[in-house]
Parts: structure tokens; sequence; C-alpha cells
């Protein structure tokens, strides 16, 4: 099945759209290992794309690989915020995650918080508050120390709003990304939290496959992990992926239209 997402490709590597019709054709006849590996490949390619993410979560669900599932549709909405198939799919699949937590609800809140603060323009509204508060001052002083003309006070005025919108804008952008930055979802089937970042340290609880969880800091080949409810503790770092890795946003975005597969 060619979609927009194939044409787009084709536009910019034909050979990656021709990598892509093959893995939705090898999803469809039900080689879902050959399909994952070549949307994989297309993903160390560069491409990072909605439609691209929410087929491999759906391949590595119908794989039983419940957290690498949650994390790519993890990122096809940090990708696209709202996406319905993303969405609707993450739904489902969280519906069988092991953990159960008191703040899930928060959690949501939280989650869908992030996702409209990140699409938010923060460096123009950041470029643009740079050029309207000094003019708001100046036009104020004109006014003020010379008896400049009455308009003076006004246009003062509006970029005084001004500047307090983009600044309001160019923070919640900066809030958005940050937590964004820090989400991260458990793919190891089970893992102990522990007290501290070394095996020895006592394990206080237990995390499961498809959790998303806030990743607050990181040392030793461990990271620290917040849950919904509040609890915190360490978990090797290679059982917790981040939604968003370093240097992974700023790929080329490629979006289609449509889905290839169905999960």
């Amino acid at each position: 099945m060619i979609l927009l997402l194939a044409a787009l490709l084709a536009a910019a590597e034909p050979a990656g759209a021709q990598l892509f019709a093959d893995a939705n054709a090898a999803y469809l006849s039900g080689d879902v290992s050959r399909a994952t590996a070549a949307y994989e490949a297309l993903v160390s390619e560069g491409v990072a794309s909605t439609e691209l993410e929410t087929n491999l979560g759906a391949a590595y669900l119908r794989q039983g690989k419940r957290g690498l599932a949650v994390l790519h549709f993890e990122r096809a909405l940090f990708l696209q915020p709202g996406d319905d198939d993303a969405s609707a799919d993450l739904v489902e699949v969280r519906r069988g995650n092991v953990d159960r937590l008191e703040g899930d609800a928060d959690e949501a809140g939280a989650e869908t918080v992030a996702r409209l603060l990140t699409p938010l323009p923060g460096t123009a509204a950041a470029a643009i508050l740079a050029v309207l508060w000094p003019a708001a001052w100046v036009l104020f002083g004109l006014r003020l120390l010379r008896g400049g003309p009455r308009w003076a006070v006004v246009a003062a005025a509006g970029c005084f709003g001004g500047a307090l919108l983009f600044a309001l804008l160019t923070w919640g952008a900066a809030a958005g990304r940050d937590m964004a930055m820090r989400r991260g979802v458990v793919v190891a089937q089970a893992v102990p939290a522990r007290e501290g970042p070394a095996e020895k340290s006592l394990s206080r609880f237990e995390v499961h496959e498809g959790t998303t969880v806030s990743v607050d800091d990181e040392e030793a080949g461990f990271r620290r992990v917040k849950l919904a409810n509040g609890l915190t503790g360490w978990v090797p770092a290679g059982t917790v992926e981040l939604v968003v890795p370093p240097g992974w946003a700023g790929r080329p975005v490629l979006t289609g239209s449509a889905r290839a597969v169905q999960p």
C-alpha cells in the first residue's frame, strides 16, 4: 500500500520509499519480523514520521513486545500530538499493563499538557520577545522623558502586552519540551527499582513492561525513574528507553495522512 509518506520518501530517496512499501507489504502478509526490521532501518536512516512510528509500534505489539510498542506510539505522538491512530493504539495497549498505579489520572493530565505545550513555537516566540521587550521600554521612555507623541504610550502598552504573551509561549514551549525529554518507557518485562544506582541496593518495588515513567537522573548505568504515583527508584539504563533520545527530535520530519497497517 503506497501512502503519502511513501510519496514523500520517493521525493527524498527512492530506496526509502521502496523500503517503506516493502515493510508495509511484509506486515500485511504476516511477516512481522521482516516488517519490523525494515521500519527500524528507516528509523536508523533518519526518517522521523508519525506514520512510521505508529506502524512500528503496531508491529512490535503483534510480536508481543508491549514496551517497545508503547515507546513508538509515544514517539508518534511526540511528532504529531493528538494523532488519533497513535492515541487509540496507546490507550488500547495500556489497558493490558501490569502496573495500574494510583495517580495514573494525574499522569494522563500531565501527559496531555506536555503534548499541548511541546509544539508551541518557542524559538520564534523567544525571538519576538527579544524585540518587543526593549521596544516597549524605548517607547515608554520616549514618552516619559522627552514628551514624545501620545501614540508612543499606546504602542508601548501594546509591546508590553505582546511581550507578556510571547514570554508565556516561550515558557510553555520550554516546559513542554522538558517534560517530553524526561519521558521514558519500561521495555523490560519486569525490573526491580532500587534505592540507589547499584545492583546491591535494596529493591523497593518492581516496574513492568509498557509503564511510562519520568526519568529524573542518570548515573553509573542506571536511571532514576518516577512513577505516576510518586514512587521513585533506580533501574538499569537499558530497561527504560527515552521517548525522545538525544538528537532524535532534531531529525528531518516527514508526515503522511494515513496509516499503512493495523495493530
